[in-house]
């Protein structure tokens, strides 16, 4: 309603302070992609002190964005942003998590986690949300590693990670049989094998798919023309 109502006549304020509402709205309904793209749209019309400071919407931009952006994007929106570099010794825990990832320290990265989950508890609108953001971030993390490789061993990994074969095994296969990672285990070996999807092959077969779609349509129009 308030956005039909803005669409015929707001000006930028309203627009802006409504786009920090809807995000903060998104955020406590769980929609973090939704919320993600609205905060950072928002960080540099931000005004809307009534609903936190502005430090804590730069740390719900982090936290949401770092879920979806690719990693080019996460440098410059995020790691060499303007506006974010103004707040960044306000938020250390958040600026160290988006730079361990981007840099790739995985160990340094799970260790900000730690840090980062009294934060998430702690905070009003992220409290209730605390583990889903948590899990999610380990699944980004583990995912980026794998992105990497064909196939790694779990004790190379484990390493990378700073932790233990056996735990980093548990999570491996909690987030595997959740479908939250495209990989598998080889027990036997030690080793972590990813399962990529066949892009190319999936584009392959959709363009044949549409071009028998389109030949069929070419000889009924025929021979709608020849009778």
């Amino acid at each position: 309603k308030a956005a039909k109502v803005i669409g015929k006549g707001g000006d930028w304020d309203r627009r802006n302070r409504l786009k920090a509402y809807q995000a903060m709205s998104y955020l406590c309904s769980r929609d973090l992609k939704s919320a993600s793209t609205l905060l950072v749209e928002g960080i540099a019309t931000f005004s809307c002190a009534e609903l936190c400071e502005y430090s804590e919407f730069i740390m719900y931009a982090i936290v949401t964005n770092l879920l979806y952006l690719k990693r080019t994007e996460v440098k410059k929106s995020i790691i060499d942003g303007s506006e974010i570099l103004q707040v960044s010794k306000d938020i250390p825990v958040v600026m160290q998590l988006a730079n361990t990832l981007y840099e790739c320290d995985y160990k340094a990265y799970l260790h900000t986690l730690v840090d980062l989950q009294p934060h998430l508890v702690a905070n009003r609108y992220l409290q209730p949300h605390a583990g889903y953001i948590l899990r999610e971030l380990h699944v980004l993390a583990f995912q980026q590693f794998l992105d990497s490789y064909q196939s790694v061993t779990l004790e190379s990994m484990a390493t990378s990670f700073g932790v233990g074969v056996e735990f980093l095994d548990l999570q491996l296969s909690r987030f595997i049989a959740a479908g939250r990672l495209a990989a598998k285990i080889d027990k036997y070996g030690g080793v972590v094998e990813t399962n990529r999807p066949d892009w190319k092959n999936a584009r392959y077969q959709e363009m044949i798919q549409k071009g028998d779609l389109l030949l069929n349509r070419i000889q009924k129009l025929g021979r709608v023309v020849d009778l």
